[in-house]
């Protein structure tokens, strides 16, 4: 009989005994937190247990609970232009102001989370603040 064979035939009996049915995180998705593979696993499952993330996790939630604003007062700021028919329009530029701060906000915690974030696949693009819409 084939190794692998006799290895997936355990398996199932196991499944079909219940042996994995009460398993911690059974029916959720996978945390790669939890991966046990990593060289810094210890170390996040402690945080994480404790209720801390990595800073770039953290910064991460953050930039993720201001985006519907940024772009909330993007379109606020193309809604301006329209209704008032000119960009040099009093309110208009205050929208453009408006949006332009708020993103030079989230921009400082993009530039922050890509620099402590452990690769660039896991970096954020930013915002433009010189953007006409």
């Amino acid at each position: 009989m084939d190794f692998g064979r006799l290895v997936e035939d355990k398996i199932r009996d196991a499944i079909d005994a219940g042996v994995f049915d009460n398993l911690r995180g059974a029916g959720k998705p996978f945390d790669a937190l939890e991966d046990s593979s990593g060289e810094n696993w210890m170390a996040f499952h402690i945080l994480k247990s404790n209720g801390f993330l990595p800073e770039w996790l953290e910064l991460r939630k953050q930039i993720a609970a201001q985006r519907d604003s940024v772009l909330e007062s993007l379109a606020a700021w193309r809604a301006a232009i329209q209704r008032y028919g000119d960009r040099d329009h009093i309110l208009s530029r205050d929208a453009g102001s408006e949006y332009r701060r708020r993103a030079k906000a989230i921009n400082a915690l993009i530039d922050l989370h890509n620099l402590r974030c452990p690769t660039f696949a896991f970096e954020i693009a930013r915002f433009r603040e010189d953007i006409q819409p």
